[in-house]
């Protein structure tokens, strides 16, 4: 039993492993994880038992003791933040739910942000995990996104889509927080900052000039102007905007 037992520590150690970055970084955590090789095993069986007790804080702490040893695990820790946010218990006032699901959201970004310093080259993918945690949450928690910042939700994604663009900038990072503009700009008009909105739009229409295929530009800069004009007052035909799905967010705000 205990050679099976060291085995499986192993394995699991192995497993772990594939997950770092390669080289001497690599190599010098995978040594210090050997040195405590019965930690991971017994560390997953009480995140286990805390699963089935049905208690998401303890739950949370054993997934927090399994990254220590995987810190370099950016799906696991996104993963594991995402489980703390969204299954936890749902009874008592909305409110009290709300206020709930806001704490816990709180400490479930602070845990992220301290594993982008573990994440190497992976930081992109928790970047982007961060970026869809907080409107996920708001949909399963109704009253969550009227706690949160100017912007709710929406700003904390675009928040972590130009960190992402500042970190990498690629084509395909600038069309991701290019294409959340209609979301981001729907949270400022629901936040009463309609010249915001505006200045925001103003913004992506400039920038669609950036994205790879021109056609797609082209189409979406005519639909981001369209929704322009309408915010100031101009009188247009709504009909092309309203029917595009990307815009959907910004329909209650065109009628």
């Amino acid at each position: 039993m205990l050679f099976l037992r060291a085995l499986i520590s192993l394995a699991m150690l192995g497993g772990a492993a594939a997950m770092l970055p390669k080289a001497d970084a690599r190599a010098a955590e995978f040594t210090s994880w050997f040195a405590r090789p019965a930690r991971l095993p017994f560390a997953w069986q009480a995140l286990t038992a805390a699963d089935r007790g049905g208690d998401g804080s303890e739950a949370f702490a054993r997934g927090q003791q399994i990254l220590d040893l995987v810190p370099s695990w950016t799906l696991g820790h996104a993963a594991f933040a995402y489980r703390y946010v969204l299954t936890q218990d749902a009874r008592g006032t909305a409110a009290t739910v709300a206020a709930q699901a806001e704490r816990r959201l709180v400490v479930a970004m602070a845990w992220l942000e301290r594993a982008r310093q573990h994440a190497g080259d992976r930081e992109l993918e928790l970047l982007l995990s961060a970026a869809f945690l907080a409107p996920i949450a708001c949909r399963s928690f109704p009253g969550l996104d009227a706690l949160l910042p100017p912007g709710g939700a929406a700003a904390i994604t675009d928040a972590y889509y130009a960190e992402a663009e500042r970190l990498f900038p690629t084509a395909a990072v600038r069309e991701q927080r290019l294409f959340h503009t209609p979301t981001l700009a729907a949270a400022l008009l629901d936040a009463g900052e309609r010249q915001a909105a505006i200045e925001l739009l103003q913004q992506a229409s400039a920038r669609s000039a950036q994205t790879r295929d021109q056609q797609l530009a082209s189409e979406w800069r005519a639909r981001v102007d369209e929704a322009i004009g309408l915010l100031q007052g101009e009188r247009r035909s709504r009909d092309a905007v309203l029917n595009d799905p990307r815009f959907e967010p910004l329909r209650r705000h065109l009628r």
